[in-house]
């Protein structure tokens, strides 16, 4: 009897071999973890795509099990939702929350552009302007089409930078939390050359007013951006969710 302690702690305990699996599985799922969270916080993921354990697999050349661990953490923080037959895609806001989310925004953009006008960094805010109208130049057509989703990050770092020209701290911060909030959303804002355009000739018109001190006028101008892109958002991905939907209810007559 007393020979039975010493046995069961002799089954009980892994070997280092076992050991050194489990390590290695839990750290391939960390970084498919973490690689595949900041494309979904990053907006590199469309909203209606499916994700596929195999191809990722493949893209990540480890085995399906880690990919299935990250896939199920990032399904628990909310990063991916299931549709109706089990597949794994981005999360989308409700349009609740979309609305809520641009509502915030734009009293946020208004308040640092209005700041900016009034007692920005004067030299920074130049800088930003020289820096836009050099990229008017670069991105011309037939070169907008090449930025694509690209250009969401040009245009996020535009209102970072006005925001911290600003000089307000605390607004500066909740709208780069924000920002990645709805970069899944706002990825398909820049879905045309006449988006991307749009976007860089309005980015001009702010600076133009902050940069002589209109105040009423830059926000003026903020408001009319910001209210443009959430329009085209919300169209886009409404039709970003019907195909998704319809994609769905093919694959389930398929299966019938």
């Amino acid at each position: 009897m007393a020979r039975w302690p010493k046995l069961i702690r002799h089954v009980g305990s892994p070997s280092p071999a076992m050991l050194c699996g489990v390590t290695a599985r839990i750290s391939q799922a960390d970084r498919v973890y973490s690689e595949l969270r900041d494309r979904l916080l990053r907006g590199r993921v469309p909203v209606g795509s499916r994700i596929v354990e195999q191809q990722l697999a493949t893209e990540f050349r480890t085995s399906r099990t880690p990919i299935r661990e990250a896939l199920r953490r990032l399904e628990g923080d909310g990063h991916l939702t299931r549709d109706p037959t089990g597949g794994l895609r981005p999360r989308v806001p409700s349009v609740r929350t979309m609305r809520e989310l641009y509502d915030v925004r734009l009293v946020l953009e208004e308040l640092v552009v209005r700041r900016a006008a009034s007692s920005g960094a004067h030299g920074s805010l130049e800088a930003l302007d020289q820096e836009w109208r050099a990229i008017a130049a670069e991105i011309r057509p037939p070169g907008a089409a090449s930025e694509g989703a690209n250009f969401v990050h040009r245009d996020e770092a535009f209102h970072q930078r006005l925001a911290e020209a600003s000089g307000n701290e605390f607004a500066t911060g909740i709208l780069g939390d924000l920002g990645d909030r709805i970069r899944v959303l706002r990825i398909h804002d820049f879905t045309s050359e006449e988006r991307i355009r749009a976007t860089i000739d309005e980015h001009l018109e702010i600076l133009g007013a902050v940069l002589v001190g209109d105040a009423d006028g830059a926000a003026g101008f903020m408001r009319a951006h910001i209210q443009r892109s959430a329009h085209v958002v919300r169209e886009r991905v409404g039709e970003a969710l019907a195909r998704m939907f319809e994609e769905t209810a093919a694959a389930s007559d398929g299966a019938g």
